[in-house]
């Protein structure tokens, strides 16, 4: 028997976005001093796996991973399915086979600040999800930050191209 909620389907996008976006936060609230120096070691392996159902979301849903410019675009449809309306990103191709992603608006960070967390935490979680998830994606590619917001920049760009373009291995 299916149950009619009370709360509207947006509303609820809206909370079930917001309480991904603060776990993270709450975590390294509570955890980091009494885990220590591993804390983000750990905390990024978490942010790895999650690459993984990246990886099946963008199956599932056919969409497109062969170039950098659909590596970004995808990326961009799965952080924002993933961690939810917060989430306001632009796509720019370059020459040749290089795109980047640029974040405008990060639900992460705006929890961050919400609950002044440790400023600059969000950084470790963004790298190790979105430089895996790319990979993830299409082996042929890699991500690299140009810019972070949560290191004091006016927004995040990830520059995504092959891994021999950008050294990667």
């Amino acid at each position: 028997m299916v149950t009619k909620l009370p709360i509207p389907e947006d509303m609820r996008w809206q909370a079930a976005a917001r309480i991904a976006s603060i776990t993270p936060v709450l975590y390294g609230m509570v955890f980091r001093e009494t885990v220590g120096e591993q804390y983000d070691e750990l905390e990024q392996q978490v942010w790895v796996f999650l690459a993984q159902e990246a990886k099946a979301l963008a199956t599932g849903f056919n969409l497109p991973t062969k170039t950098a410019h659909e590596l970004a675009s995808t990326l961009a449809i799965i952080t924002t399915t993933f961690f939810g309306p917060d989430t306001i990103s632009e796509v720019a191709s370059f020459e040749g086979d290089r795109a980047v992603l640029m974040m405008k608006r990060c639900p992460f960070l705006l929890r961050e600040e919400e609950f002044r967390a440790e400023p600059g935490a969000v950084f470790n979680r963004c790298l190790a999800f979105s430089i895996a998830a790319i990979e993830a994606l299409n082996p042929n590619y890699t991500l690299r930050f140009v810019r972070s917001a949560c290191q004091g920049d006016r927004n995040c760009e990830m520059k995504i191209a092959t891994k021999n373009t950008l050294g990667g291995s």
